[in-house]
C-alpha cells in the first residue's frame, strides 16, 4: 500500500515543476465553498497532531466539531474520524470521537480509523469503513485541495467541507500553513509523477 521509493533524482525538477500549480490548486482550494445538503456516503473527519497528553488541538476540535454539524444535518450515515497515535495513546480518531460524542453523535454512527500517520493514510485506511466512495472531506481550507486529490486516489468521490479553525483566523498561522501544503502537495504531486 506505502512503497518505499529510493531516492529518484528527477523528484526535486518535478517538484519544482509541480509547485505552480500545487499553489493554484491550494489557494482554489481555500476559497471552496461548504456544501451542506448533498447526500453522501460517509463524512470523513481528517486527523490533525494532539498536544501533549492527548488533548486536542485547534484544528482537531474545528474539524470534529464541523463534522458533528454535518452529521446532524443528515448528510450521511457514518462519520469517520481518522489518525493513529503518533507517540503515545490515545490517537487522533479517538480524540475526535470523544469530540463527537460530546456533541451528540451516537455511538454506532462512528468509525474509527486509527492506523494512519498522515493524510494518505487516513483515506487508504478509511476505504473499508464507508459505506460508499461519496465522502465529505473535513478538513482546514489550507488542506482541502491536497486531501481532495488524495481521496481521488483512493477512489473516493469527494465533497470538500473546508472548516474554519483558529489556525485558520491567525494570519500568521494562516500564511505558514498555506505554504506547508503548498510545498506538501507540490512534492506529493512529483511523487506520483514518477
Amino acid at each position: 500500500m506505502f512503497a518505499v521509493h529510493r531516492w529518484d533524482p528527477e523528484l526535486v525538477y518535478r517538484f519544482v515543476r509541480y509547485l505552480p500549480a500545487a499553489a493554484a490548486d491550494v489557494r482554489a482550494g481555500a476559497s471552496l465553498p461548504s456544501p451542506t445538503t448533498e447526500q453522501a456516503d460517509a463524512i470523513i473527519v481528517l486527523g490533525c497532531r494532539l498536544l501533549p497528553g492527548g488533548v486536542a488541538t485547534g484544528s482537531l476540535r474545528a474539524r470534529a466539531e464541523a463534522g458533528a454539524a454535518l452529521f446532524h444535518l443528515g448528510v450521511a450515515p457514518i462519520i469517520v474520524t481518522t489518525g493513529s497515535s503518533h507517540e503515545q495513546p490515545p490517537g487522533e480518531a479517538v480524540v475526535a470521537a470523544a469530540i463527537l460524542r460530546e456533541r451528540g453523535v451516537p455511538d454506532d454512527a462512528i468509525r474509527l480509523e486509527e492506523k494512519s500517520r498522515n493524510t494518505d493514510g487516513n483515506f487508504a485506511f478509511s476505504r473499508d469503513l464507508c459505506r460508499g466512495p461519496r465522502v465529505y472531506v473535513v478538513t482546514e481550507p489550507f488542506h482541502i485541495a491536497r486531501a481532495l486529490r488524495i481521496a481521488r486516489v483512493y477512489g473516493f468521490d469527494p465533497i470538500a467541507h473546508p472548516v474554519i479553525s483558529p489556525a485558520w483566523t491567525r494570519p500568521w498561522d494562516r500564511a505558514r500553513l498555506t505554504a506547508r501544503d503548498t510545498v506538501s502537495l507540490a512534492w506529493w504531486m512529483g511523487d506520483r509523477a514518477r
